[in-house]
């Protein structure tokens, strides 16, 4: 790459956050599913001019069957995320996976406090906390997810419940550990519904999560912490999304099943069109 051609591009993303797409597969995908998808997924990847250049993070979260055979199939420097942990070492905790069992295959991103975990499993705030804590005292990633109901969005609380939960969730999370945790905000009323939140009320919802975490922490802090939207994201959304002010990338559920859309949603990031504007006069 020419000098000159380097620069235009640094100057496309410098002060500001790396971008982040998550795939969240959730209870899919068989050995032989993951085996067509990385095929796939691994040649659009492969032959994207602006992806060897610009280097947001992806990822994938596939279920615990699932994860040896992501991480071996997966190219292109893909992530491997993984879905739920418990924060205890090992013990008589039957049904769950430890952190240290993950970490040890060099899984290091952990999707933490997902609403179908703190419905299903009864995930509390307390829970997300220990999680949080134990996953970057040993250099691990969490993703945390945070939303609100229907119920609380119909009566005016989501944004009473964000605050809630984010000052629960980051209890004693020090200012230089809160850099390597990254926020998904999911109105959980938008996930699988095919509905998601207008662009109006993610902005909003955005602002006042940084607002939040200025408050937590400083205005410093609150802008670098990288922060995504989920919620029925998909090609057809996702620009209008991605542009939002604030939102660093995004946690996909339905749409991350598909390849070809996963990546559809990856190329309309503001960021990557201003790249593959530059590539394309070269």
């Amino acid at each position: 790459m020419n000098k000159n051609l380097k620069a235009q591009i640094n100057r496309v993303i410098e002060n500001k956050n790396q971008k982040v797409f998550i795939a969240n597969w959730k209870m899919n995908k068989k050995f032989s599913d993951i085996s067509e998808y990385a095929k796939t997924f691994n040649k659009l990847l492969k032959a994207d001019p602006v992806l060897k250049v610009y280097h947001p993070l992806i990822g994938v979260a596939p279920t615990m069957l699932g994860i040896l055979p992501t991480t071996g199939l997966m190219k292109n420097n893909v992530v491997t995320v993984c879905q739920h942990v418990h924060y205890e070492k090992n013990g008589a905790i039957t049904g769950q996976v430890s952190y240290d069992m993950i970490h040890e295959y060099n899984i290091n991103y952990v999707l933490i406090g997902h609403s179908e975990t703190r419905e299903m499993l009864n995930v509390t705030d307390r829970q997300v906390n220990l999680t949080i804590k134990t996953l970057l005292a040993n250099n691990m990633v969490p993703v945390l997810c945070i939303g609100e109901s229907i119920k609380q969005y119909d009566n005016n609380e989501s944004m009473d419940v964000i605050t809630s939960q984010l000052t629960q969730d980051l209890m004693d999370v020090s200012s230089e550990q809160i850099l390597n945790v990254i926020i998904a905000y999911e109105p959980i009323w938008a996930i699988g519904s095919g509905k998601s939140a207008d662009e109006k009320f993610i902005s909003n919802m955005t602002k006042h999560i940084r607002k939040t975490l200025k408050g937590l922490y400083d205005e410093k802090v609150a802008k670098k912490v990288r922060v995504l939207y989920g919620g029925s994201v998909k090609p057809t959304n996702a620009a209008g999304i991605l542009k939002i002010n604030g939102v660093d990338g995004a946690l996909i559920g339905g749409a991350g099943l598909n390849p070809n859309d996963f990546y559809n949603i990856i190329n309309q990031h503001p960021e990557y069109l201003e790249i593959k504007a530059i590539i394309s006069k070269k």
